[in-house]
């Protein structure tokens, strides 16, 4: 019987993390473990404000579904709206699936694997110099 677990982290960022609408120095994270005969599933959401998430949200989300019979990836589509509680579940399936199977999340996907993802992420709002420099640190 699969059961499920979310509990709030706070991850301390390393340096202040500022943007127009804001700025933090911790993130809130959900994370959520799955089981399932003895083998452990973990993944994690951050909730993101300006969609109308927050970590009460997202636990009453995963709370609602806690007792669903035959959760697995494919259902959790049909059962949770995109975003921060169903990618922390997601993963956490994904993640379970790979232990009892053996092999890794990419395998059962069925895709390749790459050695280089291309991505973007955003600078911190600092004085010009700073952000400068902070891309400097980032740069291929």
């Amino acid at each position: 019987m699969l059961t499920i677990e979310a509990c709030e982290e706070i991850w301390p960022l390393k340096k202040v993390f500022r943007i127009s609408r804001g700025s933090r120095s911790e993130a809130q994270v959900v994370v959520v473990t799955v089981g399932n005969d003895g083998h452990i599933g973990r993944g994690e959401g951050v909730p993101i404000k300006r969609y109308g998430q927050s970590v009460e949200s997202m636990l009453a989300q995963i709370e609602a579904i806690k007792a669903e019979k035959n959760l697995d990836r494919e259902r959790l589509q049909q059962l949770l709206p995109a975003g921060a509680a169903r990618n922390g579940l997601d993963c956490a399936l994904w993640d379970l699936e790979a232990k009892i199977s053996g092999k890794r999340v990419w395998e059962l996907a069925n895709t390749r694997i790459v050695p280089e993802v291309e991505t973007s992420f955003t600078i911190s709002l600092d004085t010009p110099e700073k952000m400068a420099a902070s891309a400097k640190e980032v740069a291929l």
